[in-house]
C-alpha cells in the first residue's frame, strides 16, 4: 500500500479537508487550474480519494461555493441577532458583514457569483443555500414594511435593490481596490449607501416610482 491510500483511511473528514486545500489552491492559482488529482496529491491521499465526494471538478467547485455562502450567511446572521430588533439597523449590519466578507474571502466570493457555476440550478445545494442569503434581506425589508419604517410595500422589489446595491459595493471594492485607498473609506461609503436607500424607501411609495423612459 502507497503512502498516499494508506493516509486515505485515516482522514476523519476527507471531504472537509479538499475543501479547505480547494480554497487555498482558488487563492494561489484560480478556478481554472483547480484539480482533484493536485488536490489529492496536496492533502496527501490516493488520485482516487476525492472522487468519493466529488464527482468531476464542476462537482467540487459547486461544493466549494455552497461552503462559501454557508459561512456568509452563518456571518449575515451574526450580524442581525447583534443588531437588535430594528429593521435600519439590521441593514446596516448586514451590510457590512457582506462587505467585510468579500473583502475577507475574495476568490470564494469571486466564485460563488461568477459564471462558471451558472445557471446554479445544476447544484441544489449552492441554490438553495443562496435562496437562504436572499431570504435574509428580504425579511429584514419584509419587517421594515411592517413596522411602517418603509413606505414601499413590495417587499421582493425591495430585497433586490437592497442586495444590489450592497453586491455592488462588494464588487467594486474587490475588483477596484484602488479607489479606497486613495479618497474612498469603506465603511463611510457602506453606511452611505445605506443611509441614502433607507432614507429612499422612507419616502418612496409604489405610486411614486417613476416609469421608465425606455422604449
Amino acid at each position: 500500500m502507497t503512502e498516499g491510500i494508506g493516509k486515505s483511511y485515516h482522514h476523519g473528514n476527507l471531504r472537509n479537508e479538499l475543501l479547505e486545500a480547494a480554497e487555498a489552491q482558488l487563492a494561489e492559482a484560480g478556478a481554472e487550474d483547480l484539480s482533484l488529482r493536485a488536490l489529492a496529491r496536496r492533502v496527501g491521499v490516493s488520485q482516487t480519494a476525492p472522487y468519493r465526494h466529488f464527482q468531476d471538478k464542476s462537482d467540487l467547485l459547486g461544493a466549494l461555493a455552497t461552503r462559501g455562502y454557508s459561512k456568509l450567511l452563518q456571518q449575515l446572521e451574526l450580524a442581525r441577532l447583534r443588531a437588535g430588533d430594528d429593521p435600519v439597523k439590521q441593514l446596516y449590519a448586514f451590510a457590512h458583514s457582506y462587505v467585510n466578507y468579500a473583502v475577507n474571502n475574495r476568490d470564494v466570493f469571486k466564485l460563488m457569483f461568477g459564471p462558471m457555476l451558472q445557471p446554479n440550478e445544476q447544484f441544489p445545494d449552492l441554490q438553495n443555500t443562496s435562496r437562504e442569503t436572499y431570504d435574509l434581506v428580504r425579511d429584514i425589508m419584509r419587517r421594515g414594511i411592517e413596522q411602517g419604517v418603509f413606505l414601499h410595500s413590495d417587499v421582493e422589489y425591495l430585497a433586490n435593490a437592497g442586495w444590489s446595491g450592497i453586491h455592488g459595493l462588494a464588487t467594486l471594492k474587490l475588483d477596484i481596490p484602488e479607489l479606497f485607498q486613495r479618497k474612498i473609506d469603506l465603511n463611510r461609503q457602506i453606511d452611505l449607501g445605506v443611509a441614502i436607500f433607507v432614507t429612499g424607501l422612507a419616502n418612496l411609495s409604489p405610486a411614486e416610482e417613476q416609469p421608465s423612459q425606455l422604449p
